[in-house]
């Protein structure tokens, strides 16, 4: 895992109610945590299981919502797209940005998310945020630690999420644990706001919540992750369906113990790219 590790941007939840912007923001993200220039593929398939993390542009997400502590550096590109849909909601966003600085000193990234993409709930591209953090990776002990902030309201509906609009503030910590049996990724941290438990009912911004996610690697092309962010657990599948190019797809089941309002279990998933400049 370590000669793949560039960085990741890190971002994460602003509210359940707009999981599938910071989905699509954290999975473009982890994507480009990994990514790396793609080596000729020639005489090769481009659809083949690959036995090695060497041989793979990019690997599996580690986190679902809770944002890394590694960060990204400049020549890193991104997007991502994500889906979340129950019995009685359905939802998309998109999101996308780019890294700068350098990751071994002080880097970091910038993206813009955008909800939602489906006009039936009340209008396309009705909300959109700035999302920012900085941070050092710290390559001998492969970890990393992150500052940021996301959700800086850029534009919304009228009326949209009330007074949800407010920044929310992290810092995380992610540890690498390789080994040759299924590398771990843990990530930890603490947020205000969007990543205080979802059931709190006022005062948000004044509050911190904790956050954090585990994810195993059983393949080179498969982790499993469990994620726990702003009172929301998670657990899914992360996969990159072709080794040779950054391109990774996250499916899941988000809210298992039916916290907030819609006390529903939902099926949460994001397709993201990442591009080497």
């Amino acid at each position: 895992m370590k000669k793949i590790i560039l960085g990741l941007i890190a971002l994460g939840n602003v509210g359940f109610a707009s999981s599938t912007s910071s989905l699509a923001n954290v999975t473009a993200e982890n994507t480009a945590s990994f990514v790396r220039e793609r080596e000729s593929t020639r005489g090769k398939k481009i659809i083949y299981v690959a036995d090695e993390f060497h041989k793979m542009a990019t690997v599996p997400s580690f986190t679902f919502g809770a944002p890394s502590g590694l960060v990204s550096s400049w020549g890193v590109a991104f997007a991502g797209l994500s889906g979340r849909a129950n019995s009685e909601v359905k939802d998309g966003a998109f999101a996308m940005g780019m890294g700068f600085g350098d990751s071994d000193k002080i880097g970091g990234s910038a993206s813009l998310g955008i909800g939602s993409i489906d006009p039936r709930d009340g209008g396309a591209f009705n909300r959109g945020s700035l999302n920012l953090t900085v941070g050092h990776h710290f390559k001998e002990m492969g970890a990393g630690l992150s500052l940021g902030v996301n959700n800086i309201d850029l534009w919304h509906k009228d009326d949209l999420d009330g007074d949800k609009q407010d920044p929310s503030f992290f810092t995380s910590f992610t540890k690498l644990i390789p080994n040759e049996v299924a590398p771990v990724a843990i990530t930890g941290g603490l947020g205000n706001n969007g990543y205080v438990d979802i059931t709190t009912d006022s005062d948000r911004k004044n509050k911190i919540g904790v956050f954090g996610a585990v994810a195993v690697y059983v393949l080179p092309q498969v982790s499993l992750v469990l994620d726990y962010t702003t009172g929301i657990t998670t657990f899914g599948t992360s996969l990159v369906p072709f080794p040779d190019y950054p391109v990774t797809l996250n499916l899941g089941a988000g809210n298992l113990f039916k916290q907030g309002a819609e006390e529903k279990v939902s099926f949460v998933g994001s397709l993201a790219a990442a591009y080497v400049f």
